[in-house]
């Protein structure tokens, strides 16, 4: 029997709601504390904004909140794959993981979900992202456990592409330096 406090492949990342508002000036506000957060020695960061269409630019996710139909609700999420288990090496591709989260919930609620997210990995050990998404309708348990499914398959996925290159890359590398021999 396994010990819940040892990490398994069956961790789960996370993916927490913050907060939620209807309040197009509010969540304009989170967009610039995402993108600008201070670094962990309080210096000012400018990090990167991305959604389903890759980088975006700060004007464009206001255009996205602007064009949000009313009662539209946007939701403060924040993804964090598992540490211990799939993002060991810090290598994951945050971008395609939100991306993978954020289809299951369109999928799931059966309507568009646009968001704008930015990286945070400079002020903590723990890389997460930050985002806001714009939600048409309710969201349940239902919802949230379909995220962070995504999530983790997303990650789990990630991570064993991830190691299964490197050890093709590390056979390579011995293989070329066994060949070599000596003559």
């Amino acid at each position: 029997m396994q010990s819940k406090s040892q990490p398994t492949n069956n961790s789960m990342a996370i993916v927490r709601v913050t907060s939620y508002t209807k309040s197009k000036a509010a969540i304009k506000a989170t967009i610039r504390y995402n993108q600008h957060r201070a670094g962990k020695d309080g210096q000012r960061i400018s990090r990167e904004l991305f959604g389903f269409d890759g980088t975006m630019e700060r004007s464009d996710a206001y255009r996205m909140i602007d064009a949000a139909e009313k009662g539209t609700v946007f939701f403060r999420f924040v993804i964090s794959p598992d540490q211990q288990t799939k993002d060991t090496a810090k290598d994951l591709h945050l971008p395609s993981l939100t991306e993978q989260t954020m289809l299951a919930l369109e999928e799931h609620l059966g309507n568009r979900v646009p968001f704008a997210a930015a990286i945070h990995d400079d002020h903590t050990d723990l890389r997460h992202v930050h985002l806001v998404a714009c939600v048409t309708g309710r969201l349940g348990i239902a919802h949230f456990q379909t995220m962070r499914e995504a999530a983790t398959d997303a990650a789990l996925l990630q991570r064993q592409e991830r190691d299964q290159a490197r050890e093709q890359q590390q056979q390579q590398e011995g293989g070329q330096w066994l060949g070599q021999g000596i003559s």
